[in-house]
């Protein structure tokens, strides 16, 4: 065997024999060409080509055509050759509105969650406050539309509401009853005697909606004279009260014994008449103290056991006495004191009273009794006049100036309503309709809730933040929710809320119920924010007035929080 070996620079002879690359090299290139077609490259055929030319601008250039083309493209381009591949941007496609989209959404839902969480921490502190440690509290705040939760601390925990009871009344009583009724007490003739036929309407004389409507005090007692002379009435024989539509019972047994005096613990009537109050005052005159009672009458007496001083002692109480409509009046009086509301006995016979004293003012003389009856139903009567009360302005003076009378009123209305006459409407029906409102049109769960009255006088009533922010969710979904948000105090503006929320960046958009008894302290409502409305409900028990403040504060708080969060459309409420 011969071997050849090869020297740089040497001369091949035509006789030396030649290396043998030829064969290997088609070996090399037939097994290359089998795996390019069993085993394809991961690169694209014009990401090849151009490469082979050497133009990398041409490969991106094509590869984006081939997407704007929507052309197939069968071999993915390698991801570190497509990092290194550059095009102009006016070459690269945009991105398409929905990927836009889902980016803000998702974008939004993390600044969103990020913001809550910033939010929730602040809330927190300030009901961990150290002053605050044994106040109970609930909390409920919630986005009205989608009624997501944005805070909550003990939800689902029942406590003493006050009077944001009153807002449960009053939508359970404009659901059942209707935005357009209204309360009707008639006047009427029978065999000459005075009918007064009573609806439980509790603003009958009301001096808040007379003054309002331009009307003067006692007019209607003055109107109902008038009829009466028009037709030529000199005398009548008896004044019948009807107040059937309720049952006998105008106490409610809870309330607490001390209060009975009080305008806010009035009794409850079929026949209601200026709150079921009087005014008393006192005057000290030279010397000598002098009672003033408003509206005059000898339905009830004063005895004047008040003393004149010349210290800076100026009060007087009242208490009543062993006989029936006999006030004692004690005190020390340096100048005036007064007029101050006091809840007098039997609201129907104090309207008759009223009545037959205006008629004899005019000379018409009543020759009998005035006296309650309940009139059988198909009585005959020739109608003299029907004053009218709309629910709204009963639901206004409800919630808006917390008028407790106007929410006893509405509860017993529902349990009348339970009976097929619509007559005998009682606490225990009304409260009856009321749980039966929340827990089948509400789906509220009976132990987050107790009705013991309409007004939430009594304290064994319970709610929680959770039963009432959803009732506020579920009224603010209703077509009559623009005519309800009107019976709301207007934060800054009108009612229980006129001193509070009065910053201009707050005036007129908070709209809530305000609650309070000894030891209770509650707020539930609604506020307006520029990313929509939000429901919240606070109740705090063993509260003092701190608690009301860091309610008040969280409000605030949770609105300017609203106002300057940047949400996604969809993603706000």
């Amino acid at each position: 065997m011969k071997i050849f070996i090869y020297k740089s620079g040497a001369k091949r002879r035509k006789d030396r024999p030649q290396p043998q690359f030829l064969p290997l090299l088609l070996v090399f290139l037939g097994f290359t060409f089998l795996l390019t077609i069993f085993f394809p490259s991961p690169h694209g055929q014009a990401s090849l080509s151009a490469n082979q030319l050497g133009h990398k601008e041409l490969a991106a250039k094509t590869i984006y055509k081939n997407l704007d083309n929507k052309t197939s493209i069968n071999k993915p381009v390698n991801r570190g050759q497509q990092a290194s591949l550059k095009a102009s941007p006016e070459e690269v496609p945009p991105p398409s509105p929905a990927s836009d989209a889902s980016r803000l959404k998702l974008n939004s839902t993390a600044r969103l969650s990020d913001e809550l969480d910033k939010l929730r921490r602040r809330l927190t502190s300030l009901i961990n406050h150290q002053r605050l440690r044994r106040t109970h509290f609930s909390i409920a705040i919630r986005w009205a539309q989608t009624e997501e939760m944005i805070f909550e601390h003990q939800a689902h925990t029942p406590l003493v509401p006050a009077s944001n009871m009153k807002l449960v009344t009053t939508i359970a009583a404009i659901h059942r009853l209707g935005v357009d009724f209204e309360y009707v007490t008639r006047v009427a003739l029978s065999s000459n005697s005075l009918l007064i036929i009573g609806s439980g309407d509790p603003l009958l004389g009301d001096k808040e909606i007379d003054k309002r409507t331009g009307r003067k005090p006692y007019w209607l007692l003055e109107d109902l004279t008038a009829r009466l002379q028009a037709r030529g009435i000199s005398s009548l024989e008896d004044i019948i009260l009807d107040t059937s539509i309720f049952g006998p019972e105008r106490v409610h047994p809870q309330w607490p014994p001390n209060a009975r005096l009080q305008k806010y613990a009035c009794e409850v009537s079929g026949l209601n008449y200026n709150n079921n109050c009087v005014e008393i005052s006192v005057a000290n005159r030279q010397g000598k103290t002098v009672l003033f009672l408003e509206p005059k009458t000898a339905y009830l007496r004063l005895i004047n056991a008040t003393t004149a001083v010349s210290s800076k002692e100026n009060w007087f109480s009242v208490e009543r006495t062993t006989s029936p409509r006999v006030l004692r009046v004690t005190g020390k009086i340096n100048t005036q004191a007064g007029p101050y509301a006091v809840a007098i006995e039997n609201p129907a016979l104090f309207l008759g009273t009223l009545i037959k004293e205006q008629l004899a003012k005019k000379g018409v003389m009543v020759t009998g009794e005035v006296r309650e009856e309940s009139l059988p139903a198909d009585q005959n009567y020739e109608l003299v006049a029907e004053y009218r009360t709309p629910l709204l302005e009963v639901l206004r003076r409800a919630n808006k100036d917390s008028l407790g009378l106007a929410a006893e009123a509405l509860i017993k209305t529902l349990g009348a309503w339970e009976n097929p006459e619509h007559k005998g409407g009682t606490w225990e029906a009304g409260r009856n309709a009321v749980a039966r409102f929340l827990t089948t049109e509400l789906g509220i769960p009976e132990e987050e809730f107790m009705i013991a009255d309409g007004s939430g006088l009594s304290r064994e009533n319970r709610l929680t933040a959770n039963a009432l922010s959803s009732l506020l969710s579920w009224v603010h979904r209703q077509p009559f929710w623009p005519e309800f948000e009107t019976t709301m105090a207007v934060g800054g503006v009108d009612g229980t809320l006129e001193n509070v929320f009065r910053e201009r960046a707050l005036r007129g958009r908070v709209v809530a119920k305000t609650g309070y008894i000894n030891g209770v302290r509650a707020l539930s409502g609604i506020t307006h924010t520029r990313q929509g409305d939000i429901i919240f409900s606070f109740l705090a028990n063993n509260a003092s007035n701190l608690a009301r403040s860091t309610i008040n504060n969280i409000v605030k708080e949770i609105t300017y929080w609203a106002d300057t969060l940047n949400l996604s459309p969809s993603l706000s409420n």
